[in-house]
């Protein structure tokens, strides 16, 4: 590669890009950064404590460092950064989940999209639709891994969405899909005058419990089992739909948005909390991760959708937008009633 060639530097870049999600993956999953939480190690103690390789052990630290998220101290020594204690499953704001589902997006999903592209259909690495949030319930770990990452997220999205749409008019929420309830937790806290529920499916219910038990809410936040696929979520004034209707093609998009339609009734606001992507895409870091989110749910059998195509979605599951509120990347909120 010509050194002086900015066209073949950018395309090294990008593939270059593969490598550090494995690096993440590996130092999350060998546990290595609660092992470092209580202060620098060598790499030697590590790897008696924890029953590893010391030489290849040295090796991984070492590359941890080169994406700062370890800190090389010599003499084989290494302590955790800021960035790496992001990596402990108890850290607030903890990306661990994160880490561990785009590795497995990576070995999955991603490398599925050349079949998606040629057949029109989600890859075979995956298993799609109601049968694979079931699926998803029965590995325990992987299921709590991923919603204690939804509630950090979710958390962020709740102090954003009580700064810019007025709740007064309403009594009772139902965060629909909420998993542990995060974005309800937050909105009841910000808003004291509401009560309300999560509905989702029963495998969540023991977390989502402990979770609104642990914010206080006991008195004021339940839980509801259910599927959008069986019925509707329980009566409120309204619902939130927080980043649930991008996890499928719209058939089965329809099937929820018209879920909730019969669920609210004529009076109740539906709070549609998605990303909208532009019509045009072009070279700029929002727009790089507009594109990662919709491949994301590409291999997962979803889609990312613009203003327009979600509008006609929600007109054909006889739902009315009303306006939009915010357009940043991580909150456009559509409020929505029965048309």
């Amino acid at each position: 590669m010509r050194s002086d060639d900015p066209a073949a530097a950018h395309v090294q870049e990008l593939i270059d890009g593969f490598w550090p999600i494995h690096v993440l993956t590996a130092l999350t999953q060998l546990e290595l950064p609660e092992a470092l939480a209580s202060g620098p190690a060598a790499a030697g103690d590590l790897a008696q404590r924890l029953g590893l390789d010391e030489f290849q052990l040295f090796r991984l630290l070492r590359a941890g460092s080169a994406l700062g998220v370890c800190q090389d101290l010599g003499d084989r020594r290494f302590a955790l950064t800021d960035a790496g204690a992001l990596l402990r499953r108890d850290a607030e704001g903890s990306l661990r989940g994160d880490v561990l589902f785009y590795s497995g997006m990576s070995k999955g999903g991603f490398a599925d999209i050349p079949e998606i592209v040629r057949t029109g259909r989600a890859g075979h690495s995956v298993t799609l639709g109601p049968e694979g949030f079931d699926r998803l319930g029965e590995d325990t770990d992987r299921l709590d891994d991923m919603h204690r990452t939804m509630v950090g997220s979710s958390r962020d999205v709740a102090i954003d969405l009580c700064r810019i749409y007025d709740f007064s008019a309403h009594r009772t929420v139902v965060d629909a899909g909420g998993g542990y309830g995060g974005l309800l937790a937050a909105v009841l806290q910000s808003c004291t005058h509401l009560t309300g529920s999560v509905f989702d499916l029963p495998s969540v219910e023991r977390g989502a419990l402990a979770y609104l038990k642990g914010q206080g809410l006991a008195g004021r936040a339940g839980f509801v089992p259910g599927s959008f696929f069986d019925g509707p979520p329980p009566p409120a004034d309204c619902y939130l739909l927080k980043y649930i209707i991008h996890d499928w093609d719209d058939s089965r998009a329809r099937q929820i948005l018209a879920s909730c339609r019969d669920g609210m009734g004529a009076d109740g606001v539906l709070l549609l909390i998605d990303r909208l992507l532009p019509d045009r895409f072009a070279a700029t870091p929002d727009h790089r991760r507009f594109a990662r989110a919709d491949l994301t749910m590409m291999g997962y059998g979803g889609q990312e959708r613009s203003e327009r195509e979600m509008f006609t979605l929600l007109h054909s599951a006889g739902l009315r937008p009303i306006r939009i509120v915010g357009h940043a990347w991580t909150l456009s909120v559509v409020e929505v009633r029965a048309a």
